[in-house]
C-alpha cells in the first residue's frame, strides 16, 4: 500500500506539472504577441512568467525529489515486513522441525511395513501348510493364483497387503485430501491417487462416518479423502498433528 507521504508528493508533484503547463501555455501566447509586434506589454509580463514558470520547474523537482525519498521509504519498509514474516514463518519450519517428524515417518512407516510384510508372509505360510494337509475349510478355493485362507471374522488373501503398494496407497490418499497434484510429483516421483477402497481403508472409513454411497465414490473425492485422512490423523496414537 502507497504512504501517506508518497501520495502527498504524488500529488504535490502533480500540482507543479499542472502549473507548469499552464505557465508554459502562457509564454507561448506572449511569444506570439511580441511577434505579431505587441512587443511593449508581452515583452514584461513575459519576464514574469519565465520566473513563475522557473519557480514551478523547481517545485516540479522537489517534489519528485520528495516523491522519490517517499517511495524507497515505503520499500524499505514493505521490505522489512517481507523479512520479518519470512523468518517468523519459515523458522517454524526449520530443518530441524522436519528432522523430528522425519524421523516419525521412518518409524512408523518401518513399523508398517513390518507388519505388512509379516502378515503377506503368515498368509503364504500356512497357505501352503493347509494345502498340504488337504484342508477344505479354510483354504480358499478361488480357481485361478490368488492365494486366500478363511479366519473367524475376515478373509486373508496373498498379494493385498504388499508394503510397497499399501506406502503408494498412503501417499496418494495424503495427497487426494490436500487436493495437490498427485499424478506427477516435482522431482519426477509419480503420486497415484488410490484406485478403489482397500479392506483397511474401508475400516477406517467407516469408523469415520462414510456410509456406503460414500464408500462407493472413495478416493476420487478430495473432500472424501481429506475427512479419512483427517480422521487417521485426529484419531492416531499422540493425537492429531501440528
Amino acid at each position: 500500500m502507497t504512504s501517506k507521504e508518497a501520495v502527498e508528493a504524488q500529488q504535490q508533484l502533480a500540482d507543479a506539472q499542472r502549473e507548469k503547463a499552464e505557465l508554459d501555455g502562457l509564454i507561448e501566447g506572449l511569444e506570439r504577441q511580441v511577434l505579431d509586434g505587441e512587443e511593449a506589454e508581452a515583452s514584461r509580463q513575459l519576464g514574469e512568467q519565465w520566473g513563475l514558470r522557473r519557480l514551478a520547474e523547481l517545485r516540479q523537482e522537489r517534489a519528485a525529489k520528495r516523491l522519490q525519498e517517499a517511495e524507497a521509504a515505503d520499500l524499505a519498509r514493505r521490505m522489512k515486513a517481507a523479512r520479518k514474516a519470512a523468518t517468523e514463518e519459515l523458522t517454524t519450519l526449520g530443518a530441524g522441525v522436519v528432522l523430528e517428524k522425519y524421523r516419525a515417518l521412518l518409524a512408523a512407516l518401518d513399523d508398517f511395513v513390518s507388519t505388512c510384510g509379516e502378515r503377506e508372509a503368515a498368509v503364504l505360510k500356512h497357505s501352503q501348510a493347509l494345502r498340504q494337509v488337504g484342508d477344505q475349510r479354510m483354504l480358499v478355493k478361488t480357481g485361478d493364483s490368488r492365494v486366500m485362507v478363511d479366519v473367524p471374522g475376515e478373509r486373508f488373501e496373498f498379494g493385498q497387503y504388499e508394503p510397497g503398494n499399501m506406502l503408494a496407497r498412503a501417499a496418494g490418499a495424503v495427497m487426494a485430501g490436500r487436493s495437490v497434484s498427485h499424478q506427477v510429483g516435482r522431482g519426477g516421483v509419480g503420486i497415484v491417487r488410490p484406485s478403489g477402497v482397500h479392506p483397511v481403508e474401508r475400516l477406517l472409513a467407516v469408523e469415520a462416518g462414510e456410509d456406503q454411497a460414500s464408500l462407493e465414490v472413495g478416493w476420487s473425492s478430495s473432500q472424501w479423502a481429506a475427512r479419512v485422512v483427517a480422521h487417521a490423523s485426529a484419531t492416531t496414537k499422540g493425537g492429531a498433528r501440528r
